[in-house]
């Protein structure tokens, strides 16, 4: 597959594009074996930049785009749906993550699996969630990261602890 030979050399937005389009392939068909490639050949990607990132050999091309946003996780009236912002936040719980602004704030959600991570996602949520509700006009978003609060509690805390 021809694009599995331009990923080492994608911005990390075409490179976080790509692994959203690869994800939403396997949302319509779970045996797509070209989406899976490309999944792991992003995520290895995305390991040796972060190698390269925590030594300063590497700049992200995203600082100002989150972990969230980077791997396609969106909420409210433009939002994906259930499904795929689950798929989303499982990802970013057991997946390896884009590089994203500076070292300090990588480091900030820990390893995969690990209570850190858990901690740094369902922090981010909740003040998602507690900014949208003084903004007005923002009921579907704070309704579905409210939901997705009480999904990481019943389904990541657990496992975690």
């Amino acid at each position: 597959m021809k694009i599995l030979n331009n990923i080492s050399r994608m911005d990390d937005n075409a490179l976080s594009r790509l692994f959203g389009n690869a994800q939403d392939l396997l949302i319509k068909n779970s045996q797509n074996s070209d989406a899976k490639l490309v999944l792991d050949a992003v995520e290895k990607e995305w390991g040796k930049r972060l190698s390269e990132f925590k030594f300063g050999n590497y700049k992200a091309s995203t600082p100002e785009t989150g972990i969230l946003s980077s791997v396609g996780y969106k909420v409210g009236n433009d939002g994906a749906n259930l499904k795929v912002r689950r798929q989303r936040l499982d990802h970013i719980m057991s997946g390896t993550l884009p590089p994203v602004g500076s070292p300090a704030y990588m480091a900030e959600w820990g390893h995969k699996l690990s209570l850190q991570r858990y901690q740094k996602l369902h922090r981010v949520i909740r003040v998602l969630a507690s900014s949208g509700q003084t903004l007005g006009n923002m009921d579907k978003a704070v309704s579905e990261w409210e939901d997705d609060l009480i999904y990481l509690e019943e389904h990541w805390k657990k496992r975690i602890e």
